[in-house]
């Protein structure tokens, strides 16, 4: 493997995220697989028992034959254009026609029909239950958004079958013709009487309708007409006429009371003559100063004459001179009516002026006080003529009112009359016939193949069956079965190669190496296993040059296969550095007696450079070209430390300085610190003791190594009895606590004789 590892693949296991629901659904599925696979017997066996049964299931059963008709149902009144509401009467009405096919009455009257020869499926029945029987097997079906009813019996006899379907569908249409003609009987003399009495009700309606047109008068408009009546115009614009003349009282009064206080505070009254012509009229205004309508319409001609003669002297001034005679006769007219306007201006200002304030007021009161009388006068006669009109408009409106009453229920009843004549039409079009018509498009036959048994859906329940018993038991069997029956079934299960089998191995006396048995004891037949291991290693398809050494539980003797197959590297000639990385429980240092010394937690939480402080810390070990860095100092951050840069810096050292390096984990089940180190080496060994590790943690063991990227090459099946043979003598009971933290006794023991169970694996064992 290369030294050189990016930083950002150093993710702590412990903040990995849960498994998804996906993963293990796969995983799940997985499992089931291998188990289908390493009990393929059971399965197999379960095939061939469901087999015999189908097979003697199809010779003993006896044979029903199906016999079917199918009809179109088509509606009389259904048009050839449906919406949604059409479609879903649709389905109600084939709907009700199904039922009604195999309720009671029909059957009833379809076994009257039957011959005796085709009712022997009644024959150890008492005539009470026939019905029954007959519905029992007599089935109706629908097709969706379609008009067809299939009619289908089952029956001993495939001719029984096609005469019972065929009294069916017989049945079924008399009793639909039957029903229908007598409620078409009722419904016309229902129709009828409802008919008369709308007749008699609409001819009340319209003789007093007349009654009240003659009463209105001929001018009295209908309810259809967009003009108002003649009498409630006259009432409408009396009363226009009446607020007019009630606004122009109420000027009047103003302008009288403002003369009054003009002339009792000596005012100048000239100024109020400008509105008295709006009040007083014009004609009374131009009189009561002496002037004549004449000398106005003089005065207005002028003006206009002057306003024509300067638009036209603006037209010509911009293509004549000053100087042109067009320009200067018309210069000469403009001045005329000037002067003229202003001589008549001139004359009535005189005359105005000669009024004295003691004859104007009294005039412009007389003349006001006139126009006030006046006003009254009008304002009564417009109040008498409109009451007058006002209560002929009530009366009219009422009776207006009326009319249109009785016209909207005179449409009413036309309208429901010319309904129930329709209706009356066309059920008496139709009574003689029923409101479907249904027709035989696939006529009922025998059947020779019988509908049951079936030889090839025998077959596929029975080769079902026998597939889902078969995994049931292997299941079971799966999850009744504590341990591994053989290393094929280990490395079935947990695919991944057994590398090795150790037998259990004697505790030899002494320390460090000596306690080792492939350097006490290297020509002997237990260090020959691990010899095995080393070949299985080097031999692989991938690299093996940077291993890290685990197991699934505490006391599975890790720390011994690592010793035993570092001493079998270096007895090989390859210089091998052994690292003990677990901080937690250091038993690699433990076994080579370099408790309390410097090693791996110190290098982490150094800030030496690891090339300088690493030389420093290793320690040369009896075995020629074998080198032990110890676990160091205790850390309360273990896997932090682990899943540091600093180690991936140690690892790069080793791999340059060493041909083999072989680190020694935590258990994986315990903690994660094992699944950190085994992505940054080429792949990790687990130990495992077959009769101590119950394989549903083994194999949680290997998927922990899995998810995380790590390169699992294979098992090493550690602590064999002689007396074990292919069941690996599973008479051993086991626990499932790890009890993996810190302590004094927290070493693993380095015995490769394990007799620790601790009582709490059960509980992750279930």
């Amino acid at each position: 493997m290369n030294s050189s590892i990016d930083n950002t693949d150093l993710q702590l296991v412990t903040d990995a995220p849960e498994e998804t629901a996906p993963s293990e659904f796969i995983h799940g599925l997985l499992h089931l697989l291998h188990v289908a696979q390493y009990r393929r017997r059971t399965i197999v066996q379960a095939l061939c028992v469901a087999a015999i049964i189908g097979a003697v299931y199809y010779a003993v059963a006896p044979r029903y034959y199906d016999s079917k008709a199918k009809l179109l149902i088509v509606r009389r009144d259904q048009d050839q254009m449906t919406n949604v509401a059409d479609e879903a009467s649709l389905d109600t009405t084939m709907a009700t026609h199904r039922e009604l096919i195999v309720s009671p009455v029909v059957i009833q009257s379809a076994i009257e029909q039957l011959l005796p020869e085709h009712r022997i499926d009644f024959a150890n029945s008492p005539p009470s239950e026939w019905c029954k029987v007959l519905a029992s097997g007599l089935s109706a079906r629908t097709t969706r958004k379609a008009n067809f009813i299939e009619v289908s019996y089952r029956s001993h006899s495939p001719e029984a079958a096609a005469a019972v379907v065929s009294a069916v569908v017989q049945s079924y249409l008399e009793f639909v013709d039957h029903t229908q003609k007598g409620a078409a009987t009722e419904a016309i003399a229902a129709l009828t009487q409802k008919s008369d009495e709308l007749t008699a009700e609409l001819t009340a309606k319209k003789n007093e309708m007349q009654a009240l047109r003659d009463r209105v008068g001929s001018l009295a408009m209908s309810p259809q007409d967009a003009a108002i009546d003649p009498t409630i115009q006259r009432a409408l614009k009396l009363n226009d006429a009446l607020m007019d003349a009630q606004q122009h009282r109420l000027k009047i009064q103003a302008s009288l009371a403002s003369i009054k206080l003009a002339v009792q505070n000596h005012e100048d009254l000239q100024q109020h003559l400008v509105g008295l012509e709006e009040v007083v009229g014009r004609e009374m205004l131009i009189s009561a100063l002496g002037l004549t309508p004449q000398d106005m319409m003089l005065i207005k001609d002028q003006e206009q004459k002057l306003f024509d003669a300067q638009a036209e002297l603006q037209r010509v001034s911009s293509f004549y001179g000053p100087s042109h005679p067009n320009v200067a006769a018309l210069k000469q007219q403009i001045q005329d009516i000037q002067a003229y306007l202003a001589d008549y201006r001139s004359h009535t200002s005189d005359r105005l002026a000669s009024f004295g304030s003691k004859d104007l007021g009294p005039m412009i009161q007389k003349m006001l006080e006139q126009s006030l009388a006046q006003a009254d006068q009008q304002v009564r006669q417009l109040q008498v003529a409109f009451d007058q009109e006002k209560q002929n408009a009530r009366a009219q409106s009422a009776d207006l009112q009326h009319m249109q009453d009785i016209d909207r229920d005179i449409t009413r009843l036309e309208n429901e009359y010319d309904e129930l004549i329709s209706k009356i039409t066309l059920v008496d079009t139709r009574q003689m016939q029923p409101p479907i018509q249904a027709t035989v498009v696939e006529e009922p036959l025998p059947e020779d193949v019988p509908a049951t048994p079936q030889l090839r859906l025998v077959a596929v329940l029975s080769l079902a069956g026998g597939l889902l018993v078969g995994g049931v038991i292997a299941f079971v069997q799966d999850v009744l079965e504590e341990r591994f029956a053989s290393p094929e079934e280990m490395s079935a299960q947990l695919g991944v190669p057994v590398l090795s089998i150790v037998r259990k191995l004697d505790e030899l006396d002494g320390e460090g190496l000596a306690k080792v048995h492939a350097f006490s004891s290297p020509n002997a037949v237990e260090a020959e296993a691990f010899r095995t291991l080393r070949t299985a290693l080097t031999l692989g398809s991938g690299p093996t040059d940077r291993i890290a050494v685990s197991s699934a539980e505490p006391g599975d003797g890790k720390t011994t296969v690592t010793a035993n197959l570092a001493v079998s590297y270096a007895q090989a000639g390859k210089k091998t550095l052994v690292i003990d990385a677990d901080l937690r429980k250091p038993g690699l240092t433990t076994l080579m007696g370099l408790k309390g010394k410097l090693g791996v937690a110190d290098i982490l939480t150094g800030r030496e450079t690891i090339s300088r402080i690493v030389p420093k810390l290793v320690h040369h070990s009896l075995q020629s070209g074998l080198d032990v860095l110890p676990a160091g100092l205790r850390r309360p951050n273990p896997a932090e430390l682990l899943g540091a840069s600093g180690f991936v810096e140690l690892l790069a050292w080793a791999e340059a300085a060493y041909d083999q390096i072989i680190v020694d984990c935590p258990p994986v089940l315990a903690v994660s610190d094992a699944q950190i180190v085994g992505r940054l080496v080429d792949g990790a060994i687990l130990v495992v003791q077959p009769q101590k590790n119950h394989r549903r943690l083994v194999a949680r063991a290997c998927y922990s190594f899995a998810s995380t990227g790590t390169n699992v090459l294979g098992v090493v099946a550690n602590g064999l009895s002689s007396q074990s043979g292919r069941g690996y003598g599973y008479g051993y009971g086991y626990g499932s606590g790890y009890g993996y933290g810190y302590g004094s006794g927290d070493e693993e023991s380095t015995s490769s004789s394990v007799d620790e169970q601790p009582s709490s694996i059960r509980l992750m064992a279930a």
